[in-house]
């Protein structure tokens, strides 16, 4: 199974794609690209549209899961972040019916084995299956972790 873990805030998103089992992920890529300057929300909607096909389509993606937002604070960024993640899935669910999830830190944890509390993917998760992620922004790191956690056992 190919996996692509995003995460939107409004200024740029992050990807991770990812394949094998939760015991063995392997990394295929991962990057944060950045919003075109001088978009305006419509433009970059449509690109963020356009960028996540091409990534479905690049990498086979099978499944996406999108790191929810986890702001309670209504304002625009939210509000923008959250289109965003409404794109992504819009995207997957055009590109061949590829399934999407959205979820936040304590449902991830769960999905990878630890109890469904979102400070045990930083205190009690083994992370050396992936190496190199401790050097991960922290964007990046959630959007690994949302990928390894769709991935099969």
């Amino acid at each position: 199974m190919i996996s692509l873990g995003i995460r939107c805030s409004n200024s740029d998103f992050t990807y991770a794609v990812l394949q094998g089992t939760k015991n063995k992920p392997h990394m295929l890529a991962t990057n944060t690209v950045a919003m075109p300057a001088g978009f305006r929300q419509p433009q970059a909607l449509d690109w963020l549209y356009q960028e996540i096909e091409r990534l479905i389509a690049a990498h086979g993606v099978e499944i996406i899961v999108i790191k929810r937002s986890e702001s309670r604070r209504r304002n625009g960024a939210r509000d923008t972040r959250l289109e965003f993640e409404g794109v992504v899935a819009l995207a997957g669910h055009r590109s061949g019916q590829v399934p999407s999830f959205k979820k936040v830190s304590s449902t991830i944890a769960k999905d990878l084995g630890l109890k469904g509390y979102a400070r045990y993917l930083r205190t009690r998760l083994d992370t050396s299956p992936l190496e190199g992620f401790d050097g991960y922004s922290s964007k990046s790191q959630e959007a690994v972790l949302c990928a390894w956690s769709e991935l099969e056992k």
